[in-house]
């Protein structure tokens, strides 16, 4: 995710099988509901300091996620 963005809006990547990590940047506060929701192959996310909300069921279906 681009650095600059501050916020991850409902369902954005939601269903996307093929991707495999996330890192967000330092400027992002929110990521909104179902963000990642059913992400299969999504195994590591990075989280910065800056966020302070994660929307309902954001990473809901993410079973390979393993590193947080």
């Amino acid at each position: 995710v681009p650095e600059g963005i501050t916020s991850i809006c409902d369902a954005a990547f939601e269903g996307r099988s093929s991707l495999i990590s996330v890192t967000f940047p330092a400027t992002l506060t929110s990521i909104g509901n179902y963000a990642f929701c059913g992400c299969t192959s999504l195994r590591s996310i990075t989280l910065p300091a800056s966020l302070t909300s994660i929307g309902q069921e954001a990473f809901n279906g993410c079973s390979a996620l393993a590193s947080v």
